[in-house]
């Protein structure tokens, strides 16, 4: 037994129940804490998710090095659409149904550089039209 500061004596079996309320009341805090944050994480792999056309593709150096940064235009006669290559010089988005890849002119640009190619591939038939838009650009020479 041990004396409580002023409160009287408590037992083995008050200590164990005073621990138990105590792991009890971490493990609800962390079930609080992991379920709220977990709210807020952006996971790139449901950008297609719902209606819509999927975007996708990637931005290289002339030496096959994916850029990051590269700002990729998506747009046509009503809409357009400004995406950014994340580190590992990729993009994706789910963009509206009136982004029909007929009507579309994709572009690449990136301060420095100067585009060399650019190319735009339809997906393979399924459910969701995926539309395929790569660039390859090189530093811009000065002079």
């Amino acid at each position: 037994m041990r004396r409580l500061q002023g409160k009287g004596w408590i037992g083995l079996r008050e200590r164990l129940i005073i621990l138990r309320l105590r792991a009890i009341g971490l493990l609800a805090m962390y079930i609080i804490v992991t379920s709220a944050s977990a709210q807020y994480i952006y996971n790139p792999a449901n950008a297609d998710e719902g209606p819509g056309i999927r975007y996708f593709g990637s931005a290289k150096d002339d030496k096959g090095a994916l850029l990051p940064g590269v700002s990729v235009l998506i747009s046509n006669d009503q809409l357009s659409f400004l995406l950014v290559t994340d580190e590992q010089g990729r993009f994706r988005a789910n963009l509206p149904l009136d982004m029909r890849p007929e009507t579309v002119a994709p572009k690449c640009f990136k301060v420095g550089y100067q585009i060399l190619q650019m190319s735009k591939r339809l997906g393979p038939t399924g459910p969701k039209v995926t539309v395929q838009v790569d660039c390859i650009l090189r530093t811009r020479r000065s002079g």
